[in-house]
């Protein structure tokens, strides 16, 4: 999967209702909310690997970190499945990690 930067104005640009409701904008918005899901949960995951390094630093709970990770992961996949087709290579991406 090849993920391309997306600019600040992109996200921020403002549309009419008439182009929200739209198919390919709707799924564009929903795609991106399930990447920043997806990504959350990585980003704790690589943090909890690196645990032994953050431990010495401060407090860590482990286990109350990996509950996190699994719940964005959670919010990420059950977004995907309610809103994109089930062939998306996002979709499939998702739930495979899971």
């Amino acid at each position: 999967m090849q993920i391309t930067p997306v600019q600040l104005e992109d996200l921020a640009s403002i549309r009419r209702n008439e182009q929200e409701l739209d198919r390919f904008a709707f799924l564009e918005t929903v795609s991106f909310l399930c990447v920043g899901y997806f990504c959350v949960s990585t980003e704790i995951r690589f943090i909890i690997q690196l645990k032994e390094e953050i431990s010495s630093f401060t407090k860590f709970d482990v286990q109350r970190k990996t509950d996190e990770s699994e719940y964005w992961h959670t919010k990420s996949l059950e977004v995907a499945c309610s809103f994109l087709p089930s062939d998306c290579p996002l979709l499939n991406h998702i739930l495979l990690s899971y």
